[in-house]
């Protein structure tokens, strides 16, 4: 149908900024204690989790030459 939304653009609000440009969504484990470790950084700078993991692997990228 023309003009009905997707499930993942219903949930976007009109006028919020992209987080990521070209997201591709990607599902990791990880160890309970390394996600606590996160959760507690991520409350102490105000930002979530998925920011200082995308932060973390971006700076990995840029220190192996890849970015």
């Amino acid at each position: 149908m023309a003009g009905k939304k997707t499930k993942a653009e219903g949930r976007r609000s009109p006028g919020r900024p992209r987080v990521v440009e070209d997201p591709v969504r990607l599902s990791v484990d990880y160890e309970r204690q390394d996600i606590e470790a996160l959760e507690e950084i991520a409350r102490e700078r105000g930002v979530s989790v998925a920011t200082l993991v995308r932060k973390a692997v971006s700076v990995y990228l840029k220190r192996r030459g890849k970015r």
